[in-house]
């Protein structure tokens, strides 16, 4: 990926624009930047006027030429332009995400699918605990940065994306600091690795984890490279303990032995699933439908903590929890230790 992409979407907005907008902010990069860029369904209603940047130019359709582009107060002669270059286009999400894991280094995941700030990935710190990797796609608007800053003021602990520094106000930087975010520049960061591509600078995480977060329980596998829950298995092995495997990689988690293990226990829902392939709560009706629901969360919770996709583990069918990993018990545990 160019630092140039990240140039042209500062300029033309991640709302949608003409295709030769894009052309002309791109240049001889067009091509390498153009698998990051989808069709609106739309045509532009104006694009920049080449011979004054800063200057829009309303389209219009013309027979002849399939348009024309003219300045407001037809102060200039009119521009024809094809309907091909007219055609609006926009950043497109997936593509884009995917190509800055690989090129920065962060674990790509689509976790969030709609709005300008989104999660599309996480990455670890030297302690283990994982943290959102947010990207910024400005729309163009006279209202982005506000609303970049009612959106960010809802995010904590977490690594942020920008196209470019210019977001980083005094106001941002305030902002930053107390909700515990790092930002990254990308047109900056690109530009570095473009110039020494064998030097890798990792991406800025939080080293120093909240004081409340120090017995919280630490990834074990890496999610990256297309990982899916149907890779992961999850063994139990006695003890306590579990453990869990993935391709190329394997960990494990022992649960705090001042827990009191019962069915409801994470440890035992996990030995049910093991046995019966799902997990059912109580009915609604029933009095036991809270605490016994809470405790299924509750291990909902630590299994995306300790492998950090953005899906989750199970799927509803009928009524019942059925995990997308493996889950079993040791053979020596299941035969009675024999």
């Amino acid at each position: 990926m160019k630092p140039s992409f990240w140039k042209a979407l500062e300029s033309v907005g991640a709302a949608g624009s003409a295709v030769c907008d894009w052309h002309y902010h791109l240049g001889t990069d067009w091509y390498r930047s153009e698998q990051f860029l989808k069709r609106t369904g739309r045509m532009a209603r104006c694009v920049i006027d080449p011979d004054h940047p800063p200057r829009r130019l309303d389209l219009m359709v013309d027979g002849d030429e399939d348009f024309v582009a003219v300045c407001d107060d037809w102060s200039t002669p009119p521009i024809a332009i094809k309907a091909a270059d007219a055609v609006e286009i926009q950043p497109h999400w997936e593509p884009i995400a995917r190509a800055l894991a690989k090129c920065i280094g962060f674990d790509y995941g689509a976790w969030e699918t709609s709005g300008n700030l989104r999660r599309i990935g996480s990455c670890q710190n030297p302690f283990g605990h994982v943290s959102p990797v947010l990207l910024f796609l400005p729309p163009g608007h006279l209202g982005d940065y506000h609303e970049l800053f009612r959106d960010l003021s809802g995010r904590t602990d977490s690594t942020v994306l920008f196209p470019s520094g210019r977001w980083f106000t005094e106001e941002m930087e305030s902002l930053r600091s107390r909700n515990r975010l790092e930002f990254v520049d990308l047109t900056q960061r690109l530009a570095q690795i473009e110039d020494q591509p064998t030097m890798r600078v990792p991406l800025p995480t939080l080293i120093k984890p909240r004081q409340s977060d120090e017995s919280s329980p630490r990834a074990v596998i890496h999610a990256g490279n297309g990982l899916t829950w149907s890779q992961i298995s999850i063994e139990i092995p006695g003890n306590q303990t579990i453990r869990l495997t993935a391709p190329g990689q394997e960990g494990s988690y022992a649960f705090p032995k001042r827990q009191q293990l019962g069915p409801e226990h994470p440890l035992g829902i996990l030995m049910t699933l093991a046995a019966k392939g799902e997990w059912r709560n109580p009915p609604i009706s029933s009095p036991d439908y809270d605490r016994v629901s809470k405790s299924f969360n509750r291990l909902q919770a630590l299994l995306r903590a300790l492998v950090p996709l953005p899906e989750k583990p199970f799927k509803k069918s009928a009524g019942a929890f059925v995990p997308l990993f493996q889950a079993r018990i040791h053979a020596k545990l299941r035969d009675g230790g024999s």
